[in-house]
């Protein structure tokens, strides 16, 4: 019978939904590649050059059972890679186990990294949730509603809107519906007074009627809806821009979990890219920083009550046990051991170096997994910010 032809998928977006999937997929043996992509000419053939090699280090790495095993895998997934590879900028992140396989072209800036071992190495992925390498600007308007996606150096408008732009295409017969009775009083009630024609009875900064409250709440509605779908679990800041009230309405009925707190009090429907990003990229910053000092303050009134714990032999038996709320951990450190998710029992091998290949694995990331396949969270922590000398800081439910 002839084998089945490994599945391989390649996006360019990635989200929680994402990394759950990975998180639950049957492992050993595995290859995850980290590959920064060059952004200057000839990046084309630089790229592909570097996947090229990547991917050569990868099988040299793996034992000969485990090459065979992967083979097919590996060979499918290059050329998805290679295709990935031709433009410029960001990192290629390549998943590999027996049967399948995941490229994703991020806006991520990590160092090169080959891991082969029994579990995908997920870090720089876990990374890539918390931190807002990529932003989406929300303009809020009856008329003119509209979405604008952004990393640290640019933003763009995106087109096509995967949002209704204005009232009347989000609501169709429902809008027919209320504006007229908007216009005939209702059911044989006094006529109100229009502001601006057919849309103005209850279009505007304020919208002067309850039949018109409740039609912008279902606009709204179908807006957050849509846009929830767009981002697919993603937890990328989303900054409101608009005038007060829409903003004040918006945040009431969001199901957005990351919206900014602080938004743009302004339509920036025709602004110029340059000026969206330089109004939405500080907002963006500062819920990083306001997240990131939060969890540093738990840390603290954990561990003064008893409540957090830095020993990685101790913080392994306390993940697997479902005990940690949240994770700590130090950004760019690696430390090799080995880990049982059952009973969380760790072995320490060494700290830095290159993967030291089967059976030694990234601690801090599979800790990192552990917490989050038991329900907690997982915060990365920039070197200098790292409250305990170990790598890993546990906050306990």
């Amino acid at each position: 019978m002839r084998a089945q032809a490994p599945s391989v998928t390649r996006s360019d977006r990635f989200g929680e939904r994402d990394l759950r999937d990975i998180l639950a997929q049957p492992a050993a043996p595995t290859v995850s590649i980290y590959l920064p992509l060059s952004d200057g000419p000839p990046r084309a053939d630089r790229n592909r050059l570097d996947v090229r090699a990547a991917l050569a280090e990868a099988r040299s790495s793996l034992d000969p059972e485990d090459q065979e095993e992967l083979k097919s895998t590996l060979d499918a997934l290059e050329v998805e890679a290679l295709e990935a590879a031709r433009g410029g900028g960001g990192t290629l992140a390549l998943l590999a186990a027996s049967g399948a396989g995941r490229v994703y072209r991020l806006p991520l800036e990590a160092p090169r990294l080959v891991v082969v071992g029994p579990t995908f190495h997920t870090l720089p992925l876990v990374r890539f949730l918390q931190e807002p390498s990529r932003f989406w600007a929300l303009q809020l308007g009856q008329r003119d509603s509209g979405l604008w996606v952004g990393d640290a150096r640019r933003c763009r408008r995106v087109e096509p809107s995967p949002i209704p732009t204005d009232l009347r295409s989000a609501l169709g017969y429902e809008y027919a519906r209320d504006s007229e009775l908007i216009h005939r009083g209702g059911s044989g009630g006094p006529r109100r007074a229009q502001r601006g024609g057919s849309v103005g009875a209850f279009a505007g900064h304020g919208t002067g009627s309850d039949d018109g409250d409740a039609a912008l709440e279902k606009y709204f509605r179908v807006i957050d809806a849509s846009l929830r779908e767009y981002l697919g679990g993603r937890r990328d800041p989303v900054v409101l821009a608009g005038v007060g009230e829409h903003h004040a309405l918006f945040r009431r009925l969001s199901k957005i979990e990351s919206l900014a707190p602080t938004g743009i009090t302004a339509s920036i429907r025709d602004w110029a890219a340059d000026r969206v990003h330089a109004e939405a990229w500080p907002l963006v910053r500062e819920t990083v920083e306001a997240r990131m000092e939060r969890a540093l303050d738990l840390w603290e009134d954990a561990y003064g009550s008893g409540k957090g714990e830095m020993d990685l032999v101790s913080v392994g038996r306390l993940a697997a046990a479902g005990r940690v709320r949240l994770l700590l951990t130090s950004r760019a450190r690696h430390i090799w051991g080995s880990l049982d998710p059952t009973s969380g029992f760790v072995e320490i091998e060494r700290e830095g170096g290159a993967d030291p290949g089967a059976p030694f694995v990234d601690l801090l990331d599979e800790l990192t997994e552990l917490v989050l396949a038991r329900g907690g969270s997982a915060l990365q922590v920039p070197v200098d910010r790292m409250p305990t000398p170990t790598g890993a800081a546990a906050i306990l439910r």
